[in-house]
């Protein structure tokens, strides 16, 4: 998430601020969509800061670790885990897999409700009957192709992320993604075949760990369009994402889980509504 006006410097300085007038928690999201999400779940003795990006996230934390109490962050796993790179931080959690839109897509419910909302009925059984799985599958294949290449790139392979770009090779009425036009924009000067030998020898990961989840609902939202729905051309990823983040639910994951460790280990600090 890209980084907006705040530094670490300045987040711990609002929170010692905030601290000075409430003897609140503080929950700090890497941006805005993070915090769209956690406000309305959040303790009401919960303050919510926008942190601006994952990296002030982490800094502010560590800074604030010894000094402030009851501040915990929460930051998108990304790749963090793949790579071997803890948070390091007894208060930071991450979200997996992968980010917020990944973690709310592997949640059935959150998923039939976006395609409740923006799907037709009869497109989605059509197409769920030639493709022979359901959508969630589907989607996953197709957005894997991008995850595949920016898995490659965080791997130090030598590719151009910036084609890296679902419009243009995923198409509208099929909803197939042209892998080898991606493949050949993305070689930055290595051969085609050489670029997919190099992706296959790369470490095999969970896909829901592959995949980026703003690439996920860009890839949902084209296949909205015709095959499983008739989404306008005004409907756009941030729409679908806002149904998402509404559906979602904590009840039952592991996120849920170590929030709650975090506030059995930090009394009398709360971040979250007891009903989340």
């Amino acid at each position: 998430m890209p980084a907006g006006n705040k530094n670490p410097g300045i987040i711990v300085a609002e929170v010692k601020l905030e601290r000075q007038a409430n003897d609140c928690s503080f929950l700090i999201v890497e941006g805005p969509d993070d915090a769209r999400f956690w406000g309305p779940r959040r303790h009401s003795a919960c303050t919510l800061v926008d942190g601006e990006g994952k990296p002030n996230v982490m800094a502010a934390v560590q800074r604030l670790d010894g000094d402030v109490g009851g501040v915990l962050g929460i930051v998108d796993e990304d790749y963090d885990c793949l790579i071997g790179k803890s948070l390091g931080l007894s208060n930071l959690v991450a979200v997996s897999p992968h980010d917020l839109e990944c973690f709310l897509l592997c949640q059935a419910p959150a998923l039939d409700k976006v395609l409740a909302e923006f799907g037709t009925r009869a497109k989605i059984d059509s197409f769920e009957a030639r493709e022979d799985s359901d959508v969630r599958t589907a989607l996953l294949r197709r957005a894997s192709v991008f995850g595949q290449l920016r898995w490659a790139h965080a791997c130090g392979l030598n590719i151009r992320s910036e084609e890296i770009r679902i419009p243009r090779f995923l198409d509208e009425g099929t909803w197939q993604v042209d892998r080898q036009g991606l493949i050949r924009a993305a070689a930055a000067g290595l051969e085609d075949d050489e670029l997919e030998r190099c992706i296959g020898r790369l470490p095999k990961v969970q896909p829901w760990r592959l995949v980026r989840g703003h690439d996920v609902l860009a890839v949902l939202r084209i296949g909205l369009r015709n095959v499983l729905g008739d989404l306008r051309p005004s409907v756009g990823v941030p729409d679908i994402a806002r149904v998402l983040r509404a559906a979602g639910r904590l009840e039952g994951t592991t996120l849920l889980e170590e929030i709650r460790r975090w506030e059995g280990a930090n009394p009398p600090y709360r971040v979250l509504r007891r009903a989340s």
